[in-house]
């Protein structure tokens, strides 16, 4: 069975003074769940948003629709 993924990464920084991650998820972690993905055969689909924040439906509603209907219309054409 095959799985595609749509990964949309949003806003994330690192606290320079203490080290700490301000976001969801940072880069290491994502590129970690793409390995993850991708190594059992799957597709993965990366999509940066930084300045959008954690709920990207409720803080840009035509975004997230406008991703997701561009993202399932690319796979259907493949």
């Amino acid at each position: 069975m095959n799985v595609h993924v749509l990964f949309t990464h949003h806003f994330h920084q690192t606290d320079e003074t203490t080290g700490r991650l301000m976001g969801v998820i940072s880069n290491a972690q994502a590129a970690r769940a793409r390995d993850l993905v991708t190594s059992t055969g799957n597709r993965f689909d990366y999509q940066s948003h930084p300045t959008v924040g954690h709920s990207m439906h409720g803080q840009d509603p035509a975004l997230f629709s406008r991703t997701l209907i561009e993202w399932s219309t690319a796979l259907r054409a493949r």
